[in-house]
């Protein structure tokens, strides 16, 4: 007999139009399972109305109160036996509505899954001076859920080291690439044909929002280093300069003085296609995040989806990292002289590219959407 179908409604703050890392999450996540045979819905606030042929609602940001009604009313509409929120501190317009969300469904009488996914460690803003409180309404969330899932490994054995437990009801399932090459991509030399770029420059790509913590300031110093400079390498800075101005969780983005003196392509912000266009385009991707790799990074996701070298920071914990040694080269964090280095054994070592770029495929491999989805579909229990 087949198993029934899932019936799943994600709530989530992000979501097109709104840019966001969490709003791509939502849409590969949600294709993918309905691949596997499950019916998805989604609740949010980030879209003006609803849309039902996309099964899209929208959630009124205020009163928060209003908007765990009216999830429970689409949850009874559409017999929906999974609620699975997508969480990142700052996200949602009201610091309380998705911590309280699982206590108060299960009090209006919900009875199905409650799941939530834990995009960072981030805690919410709830007053002035809320000190410990801020956690304590995050760790509500974590016991009233009853699946937690962590997109990143260190994320749950932090926790699990703090609440006792957590190990046993907690998941760790990563977050795939947002953006995949099409078929017709074409190969390097064609697509810098098409973009007007030329064909023996040595282009360094950086994929993501322009913020504080993603280390562009040793990059840019790594750029300014006589080994890259003087062979004219260039930095393309590919994706918009931060996230919508209403995502209340974005940090600060980098001055553009941090990029004075490095010869610097700026496409500006762009869509999935046109991306997927640049990172072809490159020759090495350079991601040297302040805090080490991890799977919480989908700019890392994808630049291994396209095949590129990979040329980021060390893990805190690399034996939390499903990633192998050769796979990617890494450099310890801020380390401009470090980065150079690399970025110039990439461009120096045809066998040494072709070994990076080989190992980003085995990498994209073992963290597809697909795979994704049924690790999910595990998580709420087959």
């Amino acid at each position: 007999m087949p198993a029934p179908t899932r019936r799943i409604l994600f709530v989530t703050a992000e979501f097109p139009p709104r840019r966001g890392g969490i709003a791509d999450h939502v849409i590969r996540l949600r294709s993918s399972l309905e691949d596997l045979g499950a019916r998805t819905y989604v609740a949010t606030e980030a879209v003006p109305q609803d849309s039902p042929v996309d099964r899209v609602y929208r959630l009124a940001p205020n009163p928060w109160p209003c908007q765990i009604v009216n999830v429970l009313r689409l949850v009874r509409r559409f017999r929906n036996d999974i609620v699975h929120i997508q969480y990142q501190a700052g996200a949602f317009d009201s610091a309380l509505q998705a911590p309280l969300m699982p206590w108060a469904l299960r009090l209006m009488g919900y009875g199905g899954l409650v799941v939530v996914t834990f995009h960072d460690l981030g805690e919410p803003f709830v007053f002035p001076r809320a000190g410990p409180l801020r956690r304590r309404v995050v760790d509500l969330l974590r016991g009233w859920a009853d699946v937690c899932i962590y997109v990143d490994a260190l994320d749950r054995a932090c926790v699990s080291a703090r609440i006792p437990g957590e190990w046993r009801r907690s998941q760790f399932i990563p977050a795939g690439p947002t953006i995949e090459p099409p078929a017709t991509l074409g190969s390097r030399e064609e697509v810098r044909h098409a973009l007007g770029l030329p064909a023996d420059a040595f282009l360094v790509g950086f994929f993501g929002f322009r913020q504080a913590g993603k280390g562009l300031e040793p990059l840019a110093s790594a750029m300014r280093s006589p080994a890259m400079a003087d062979c004219g390498a260039r930095l393309a800075l590919i994706g918009g300069a931060g996230p919508d101005v209403n995502a209340r969780r974005a940090a600060a983005q980098v001055p553009p003085s941090t990029f004075a003196g490095v010869d610097v392509l700026e496409p500006g912000y762009l869509e999935a296609p046109e991306i997927s266009r640049w990172l072809r385009a490159c020759d090495v991707a350079a991601l040297p995040y302040d805090d080490g790799l991890s799977t919480r990074r989908g700019s890392f996701m994808v630049a291994a989806a396209h095949g590129l070298p990979v040329v980021t920071t060390t893990p805190v914990r690399p034996d939390l990292l499903d990633v192998r040694p050769g796979e990617v080269a890494f450099t310890p964090v801020r380390d401009p002289e470090s980065l150079a280095a690399a970025l110039v054994r990439v461009r120096d070592e045809p066998e040494y590219r072709s070994t990076l770029e080989a190992g980003s495929r085995a990498v994209a491999r073992r963290y597809s959407w697909r795979r994704i989805a049924r690790q999910t579909l595990d998580a709420y229990g087959g």
